[in-house]
């Protein structure tokens, strides 16, 4: 009699790619938002049903073996494969209802919620979701439907709409007492993470190592540096003008350059849904960060 072995689910292949991306469970179950022991049980009986272990334990991590190498290899293009499809028939819905989900940095957070409100209230048949990340990885992955991003230049391999430019201001704490002129003062400075910014560049071109009174690596944590009094920072307008604490200096920055990129997969570009926010955003957006 021929056994029967029970198929792998596209749930079971995700499993394992993740856990093979990421090297340990826990973080399989971090990206994938699952329960630590269901994730713990499904593996095992992923292995029962292969009847090979897929990965190696260790204090280090989750390890592939050679079967688990097979494994992710054809769970990567299996999925890929699955992911292409349901945005190509995403992208062919000419309906204007569901949810759209849209990735953001942390710093555009509010205007993007304020964006979502108003978008809702004139598209009532729609919903907006919010994802904060600072990368456009999960739109390839069909994570997400849209990425809002600030940047110099277009993302590559995706659909891009520039919506304007983003203006960038000096700010010092409100118990600053002299307004030197800039560039003097004490700064804060970015970590090698955020090296890439037209204001990290500023920064490296005007203020001497010696100004800069602390490093850090996210724009909120400038901000927050900025407000307990430490030094002055270069935020984006529409952040530092909403912060307390903060007081705007009048120097214009002109060689800061940024612009505001809306970007999705190339497959969603004529999805009616992805198309209302395209231009909804592109009427709303380019005002509030301009920071005039």
């Amino acid at each position: 009699m021929r056994m029967r072995h029970e198929r792998l689910s596209l749930e079971d292949l995700e499993l394992v790619r993740s856990i093979g991306t990421s090297g340990s469970l826990a973080g399989a179950v971090k990206a994938l938002d699952v329960d630590h022991s269901s994730a713990f049980r499904r593996l095992a009986a992923i292995e029962s049903r292969t009847g090979a272990a897929l990965f190696r334990r260790s204090r280090r991590g989750y390890t592939p073996t050679d079967a688990g190498e097979l494994v992710i290899v054809a769970a990567q293009r299996i999925l890929a494969d699955a992911e292409g499809l349901q945005r190509q028939l995403a992208g062919g819905d000419s309906r204007a209802e569901g949810r759209i989900r849209i990735t953001v940095p942390d710093t555009l957070m509010r205007v993007t919620a304020g964006m979502c409100a108003a978008f809702v209230a004139a598209h009532p048949a729609l919903r907006c979701d919010l994802v904060v990340a600072n990368a456009f990885s999960s739109l390839q992955q069909r994570d997400v439907d849209v990425a809002l991003r600030a940047s110099t230049l277009p993302p590559d391999g995706l659909s891009a709409k520039r919506l304007g430019p983003i203006a960038t201001a000096a700010y010092a704490p409100v118990g600053e007492k002299r307004g030197a002129a800039l560039p003097a003062g004490r700064w804060i400075g970015f970590d090698e993470t955020l090296s890439h910014l037209s204001s990290a560049r500023w920064l490296r071109e005007h203020v001497p190592d010696a100004a800069i009174a602390m490093r850090v690596n996210a724009l909120p944590a400038a901000l927050a540096a900025c407000q307990a009094g430490i030094g002055r920072a270069l935020l984006p307008a529409y952040f530092g003008d909403a912060a307390d604490g903060l007081k705007r200096l009048p120097t214009a920055l002109p060689d800061i350059r940024t612009d505001l990129w809306f970007a999705t997969h190339p497959d969603l570009r004529r999805s009616a849904r992805v198309r209302l926010l395209r231009e909804f955003a592109a009427d709303w957006l380019p005002a509030r960060v301009a920071g005039i």
